[in-house]
């Protein structure tokens, strides 16, 4: 009788640990961050010029993911202070700056891919926020292709890097500068510029192999639309493709030595006459 009090017991022991330790499943979280709000307001027209924040609220927290190469302002703004979250997590995203901005102006902020949420890292694909300084916001837009001119793989692409931007057209036009407004092709070459206002522009998507959204001639790939856009109504399915770009050739230094002169050349020119 002991015997079987004994078993009774070790047996309950071991179903009651059992039922303790047993996991407590549940669905994986798979829904990005929900943008509730900022701090502009929802008309997002008409904003100051003086602000020097733009604050955008989420349900729940979120963390910013390659933010400095993903984050694209259109037009620029130079003097970016702070940008938050950028260790711990926070239930917004905080960007602050110094610039004045400018008049009339839709200014526009694409993030990429870079907001996802804290727990499973789910992204909020492709999320911009625009606001204008003038009574209403630009809507116009370009869409297209960037292709690499000397392949016909999608392999041959530099997935991630091509960027596409319009300058505005002027006679100091200088592809030195960041493009007016800028935009990524994804990895299938796509490209969209979004909130553009109209005018007179010109194109140029080139492979930003450095990440500073300046086209470095002669060490990126370029592709140049010949002629100026003049952005009336919205333009779709522009094909741009890229080719290797070359540097202009220009005299760098002259310096005297024993039996005559050191000229230095930059662009690798192919032939030089002295006359």
């Amino acid at each position: 009788m002991k015997r079987c009090l004994l078993y009774f017991l070790m047996a309950f022991l071991f179903f009651s640990c059992a039922r303790v330790g047993s996991p407590v499943g549940g669905a994986k979280d798979s829904i990005p961050p929900v943008f509730l709000g900022s701090n502009i307001d929802t008309t997002r027209v008409n904003v100051s010029r003086n602000i020097k924040k733009l604050r955008l609220d989420f349900d729940e927290y979120v963390q910013l993911k390659d933010v400095q190469k993903s984050l694209i302002i259109s037009p620029p703004i130079k003097n970016i202070t702070k940008i938050f979250p950028s260790s711990l997590a926070t239930k917004y995203v905080q960007i602050e700056f110094e610039d004045t901005l400018q008049a009339n102006t839709t200014y526009n902020f694409n993030f990429g891919n870079s907001i996802v949420d804290n727990n499973e890292s789910n992204v909020l694909p492709y999320f911009n926020f625009a606001f204008s300084t003038g009574e209403k916001i630009d809507d116009l837009y370009v869409t297209g292709i960037v292709s690499d001119g000397a392949k016909i793989t999608k392999e041959a692409n530099t997935v991630g890097k091509n960027v596409v931007g319009l300058y505005q057209e002027s006679d100091s036009l200088k592809y030195n500068q960041k493009p007016y407004y800028i935009t990524k092709a994804d990895e299938d070459g796509y490209f969209e510029l979004n909130y553009l206002s109209p005018g007179k522009y010109r194109i140029l998507a080139f492979e930003d192999e450095n990440g500073n959204s300046i086209f470095d001639e002669g060490k990126e790939k370029v592709a140049f639309q010949k002629e100026s856009i003049t952005l009336e109504k919205n333009i779709s399915g522009l094909p741009l493709k890229l080719f290797p770009s070359k540097k202009k050739v220009k005299s760098k230094d002259l310096t005297e030595m024993n039996g005559g002169v050191l000229m230095t050349f930059e662009g690798n020119p192919e032939k030089v006459e002295v006359k």
